[in-house]
């Protein structure tokens, strides 16, 4: 399955179910495995088994877009999954990515129509370090931060999939 990245009190966590048979589910949650028991009990409330300890879960789905409100064990937290639609925007509508990340990767796929920049070379904030064609227009990616290009995973001409992590800074 394709990796989520939720965001959830300040952080974001990369989440993907590696297997599914039945209600039984492996998960990876930031690279560490977890093995459940997942059902759901009715709408929105589900049963989660994990290591012999039960769990009760209610996820609400709140008005703004993949936001949701998680409630268990006295816990109440609230989520965002972060899409390749949400991605776009905020790169769009920023125009950077936000600083403590350290790759840049397109939402969706295209195809990569310039690279301005080399691995080892310094960079600026805001500088643009790749530039990619999908639907029809064109959208520069800046950098984050200051730092330096440690990789750059793709050359001019390449056709990218969505969330492919294009280059990455040190």
């Amino acid at each position: 399955m394709t990796p989520l990245e939720i965001e959830l009190k300040g952080r974001t966590v990369q989440a993907e179910i590696l297997e599914r048979n039945g209600h039984f589910i492996t998960a990876s949650i930031d690279g560490k495995i977890y093995e459940i028991d997942l059902q759901q009990m009715e709408s929105g409330i589900y049963s989660i088994l994990h290591k012999g300890k039960s769990y009760e879960m209610e996820i609400t789905r709140n008005k703004k877009k993949n936001n949701y409100s998680v409630q268990t064990n006295g816990h109440d937290w609230d989520i965002q999954i972060v899409d390749a639609e949400i991605r776009y925007q905020r790169n769009h509508s920023k125009g950077k990515l936000a600083s403590n990340i350290n790759h840049i990767s397109s939402p969706m796929p295209g195809k990569v129509v310039g690279i301005p920049v080399k691995p080892g070379q310094e960079v600026k904030e805001g500088e643009t370090v790749i530039i990619i064609s999908a639907m029809k227009m064109e959208s520069e990616y800046k950098a984050p931060k200051d730092g330096r290009i440690e990789k750059v995973n793709v050359k001019e001409g390449d056709n990218i999939e969505g969330n492919q992590v294009l280059i990455t800074l040190e």
